[in-house]
């Protein structure tokens, strides 16, 4: 493993250049900068992180984040985050903080209490905290604003989503919006298969969701179908909104997918094993976790960093719930 005596050879610098630029105490020329960049990317450097902790005053902590862990969604980029985070001698800190500001505030103040050397998390509160001073990486609800984010690509997602209901033949389509207090980017899928559908020759008709709790879309679900009679397709916002829906179709004695198919979005593990298995927009959410904290960590530690904001690809899942007329 290269040290930094080696990153002061390569650079040209002195080691104490290296370590005011690893450590972010004191100054560094632009051009001395510069070179301690290229000679820790030519090197793989990377800090001893035991070392970096005593003298940065940072604990090998990252606090991560999430909503909901009951969501199948999060579980597995909450696996990616510790794998990578584990290689690297961190340990996670979870916390299942439900939409709280609450909750959110009572973990942070935790977190900064264990001066932590950073944080994975669903929702940026970057702006309320700006006294905040250590890597905040947002995963999966990403912002516009948000300067530091891991997320899958909306747009595609949402237009692939409704190309792939409109190949497969149909003539009323539900398209479930929401939930609407989300980030940007999640709601960016419905605008996409929207702008696909709008200029179709079918009729469209757009419902609400307010929640990722399955007993509060069971009950859109109920609302939804009494409200919109002969829909022959669903596009839902998420692979648990498409599963609540399949079960009311179900309860109803209606056909899945002849008389109406139902795509989803994520590819939730369940998603394969429900009857019939859900047919969804796959997003990477392992990557997505692992890319985050791939992120934190770099941040931590002063590393080059390629992208900022790294927005991950999408691709149709076929299984049994939409009509095999897609080519």
């Amino acid at each position: 493993m290269p040290t930094i005596k080696e990153v002061a050879e390569e650079a040209s610098v002195s080691k104490s250049t290296v370590s005011r630029y690893i450590s972010k105490n004191g100054y560094v020329s632009d051009d001395a900068r510069e070179k301690i960049k290229e000679a820790i990317t030519k090197l793989h450097y990377s800090p001893n992180v035991i070392a970096q902790s005593l003298k940065t005053n940072r604990n090998q902590l990252v606090g991560l984040l999430l909503p909901d862990i009951s969501n199948p969604f999060f579980p597995r980029l909450a696996r990616g985050a510790e794998v990578y985070l584990k290689e690297k001698g961190y340990r996670v800190m979870l916390g299942n903080i439900s939409d709280s500001k609450t909750l959110e505030e009572e973990y942070l103040n935790v977190l900064l209490q264990n001066r932590a050397a950073g944080i994975i998390t669903t929702h940026d509160f970057t702006k309320d905290h700006p006294e905040i001073d250590i890597p905040v990486v947002v995963v999966d609800r990403v912002d516009k604003d948000s300067r530091y984010g891991v997320f899958s690509d909306s747009q595609a997602g949402g237009h692939l989503a409704a190309e792939v209901i409109w190949k497969a033949g149909t003539n009323k389509v539900l398209l479930i919006r929401g939930p609407l207090d989300l980030a940007d980017n999640i709601n960016e899928r419905f605008k996409a298969s929207l702008t696909f559908l709008t200029n179709k020759n079918v009729d469209l008709y757009i419902g609400d969701s307010k929640s990722f709790d399955f007993d509060d879309i069971q009950s859109e679900a109920k609302y939804y179908l009494d409200q919109f009679i002969g829909i022959d397709s669903i596009i839902a916002p998420s692979d648990i909104h498409a599963i609540a829906y399949i079960h009311e179709l179900h309860s109803r004695g209606i056909g899945i997918p002849d008389e109406v198919q139902v795509i989803g979005y994520d590819d939730i593990l369940m998603s394969q094993f429900i009857y019939p298995s859900l047919s969804t927009i796959h997003q990477a959410s392992y990557r997505m976790g692992y890319n985050a904290a791939e992120l934190v960590y770099k941040i931590a530690n002063h590393l080059p960093i390629e992208e900022e904001r790294i927005k991950l690809p999408v691709h149709y899942v076929e299984r049994e719930t939409v009509r095999r007329k897609y080519e």
